[in-house]
């Protein structure tokens, strides 16, 4: 009797319409033996009948794109068989989270030689051109590796390291000089002219974004970065320039670059206070994604007469995913997504737009109450619809947040330890 339920209990669980042939979630990396460098490779279901069927053996193909000079060993786990990592069906998740190494023969290693001319050589980071692109593939290194100054890749995270695109180069901003740069090259509309002003529409983590920005960098830098509300869940704690909890959904801040940012409305109610010579503004949304958790209706906040409360926007900012994920199920969550995008057509026929991905997520099985539906493969697959389908109607005028490509390319251990926040939240400077 208990394996005949656990039988029925496996058949619950389905593949995801858009990928029929995906019944197991692995987690594939290969390893920089020298670097330590991790790159992801993500894995396909082969082109055969046979990869429908459930009680059969399924092959998976992937690529690797390698562009560092090291030798490089393969590793992984199967983390779920059977399309157990969708959560969609059953009453109840997996209560165990029990992953399967994957055996790799020995000398199963790829070594890769860079020469010193070519573009992806160290000594030549620093003549790639400025990215121009908010998705642009890379890795993390330690900058101790690098043969050039500190202050040319930024802030290191996640144990020192610095992220590095492949084919281009970043540039390293103070925040005060970023908000600067809004005023004087109003980025996608230098023709306009007003106070630069960005609509936001996002989650917790946009929440951490504007508490960085409103502080030139102060939130959680420094000794304070190693507490809880900086590596996790900062929810329950007081913030004096803007409230951002569950309580106030809509915000609109004030910012310049020697005072950082001040809410001066809330939920329609006007603050007492402000700053001088405003540079910037932002209209914050508070959500949770299209999902019913919201305060309203999430169509409601695009309306003519609630998006005429705010000054109009040069830039949007659309964070969506996380909560979908969580709690929606693919195809109503593709009719959601259908239904924003006719939306934003209307609200912003001419604003560029940026899609901030979901969070990635792996390493562990689902929690929270009611639990969050979050696993590595559902999450991609919910973020490449959304990136398809903006794709598809804004074109030029989309740019796409990766901030789950970034934390895929983290060491698996290091994945590891990001995966202790319950919320699945990032860190302050993600």
């Amino acid at each position: 009797m208990l394996a005949r339920q656990e039988k029925e209990m496996v058949e619950l669980f389905q593949t995801i319409p858009s990928e029929p042939g995906l019944w197991d979630s692995i987690t594939l990396d290969a390893v920089g033996q020298s670097s330590g460098i991790s790159i992801p490779v993500q894995l396909q279901p082969v082109a055969h009948a046979n990869m429908a069927r459930r009680n059969t053996v399924h092959v998976y193909e992937g690529e690797l794109q390698a562009y560092d000079a090291d030798v490089f060993a393969i590793s992984g786990v199967v983390e779920y068989r059977d399309a157990a990592w969708n959560y969609e069906q059953p009453a109840s998740l997996p209560d165990e989270y029990r992953p399967e190494r994957i055996s790799v023969l020995r000398d199963a290693q790829i070594r890769v030689s860079v020469p010193r001319a070519s573009s992806f050589h160290p000594e030549n980071h620093m003549r790639l051109p400025v990215c121009q692109r908010t998705d642009e593939p890379g890795r993390w290194v330690q900058p101790a590796t690098l043969p050039f100054a500190a202050e040319a890749h930024g802030q290191p995270l996640y144990g020192g390291k610095v992220w590095l695109p492949y084919r281009c180069r970043l540039r390293s901003y103070t925040y005060s000089a970023f908000l600067q740069c809004l005023d004087d090259y109003r980025p996608f509309s230098p023709e306009t002219t007003g106070k630069y002003t960005v609509h936001w529409f996002g989650d917790t983590n946009s929440r951490r974004a504007l508490k960085k920005i409103t502080s030139l960098g102060q939130w959680c830098s420094g000794i304070m970065a190693s507490r809880p509300q900086c590596l996790c869940d900062d929810s329950g704690e007081a913030f004096p320039r803007f409230t951002g909890q569950n309580t106030v959904r809509d915000t609109l801040l004030e910012l310049n670059d020697e005072d950082g940012g001040w809410s001066v409305r809330e939920n329609g109610m006007v603050k007492n206070r402000g700053i001088q010579n405003s540079l910037a503004q932002v209209y914050y949304h508070r959500w949770e994604g299209l999902t019913q958790y919201n305060s309203g209706r999430w169509q409601d906040v695009f309306k003519p007469s609630a998006l005429g409360l705010y000054p109009q926007a040069n830039l949007v900012v659309i964070s969506i995913g996380n909560m979908d994920v969580s709690f929606t199920q693919f195809l109503e969550y593709t009719r959601q997504l259908n239904e924003l995008v006719v939306l934003l057509q209307s609200a912003y026929d001419e604003q560029h737009i940026v899609l901030r991905m979901p969070q990635y997520f792996c390493c562990r099985a689902p929690s929270g109450n009611p639990p969050r539906r979050m696993q590595k493969d559902r999450n991609r697959l919910y973020g490449d619809y959304a990136r398809r389908l903006f794709e598809l109607h804004f074109g030029s005028r989309l740019h796409v947040w990766d901030v789950s490509g970034i934390a895929e390319t983290l060491p698996l251990e290091q994945r590891r330890d990001v995966a202790g926040c319950a919320v699945n939240t990032v860190p302050s400077e993600i």
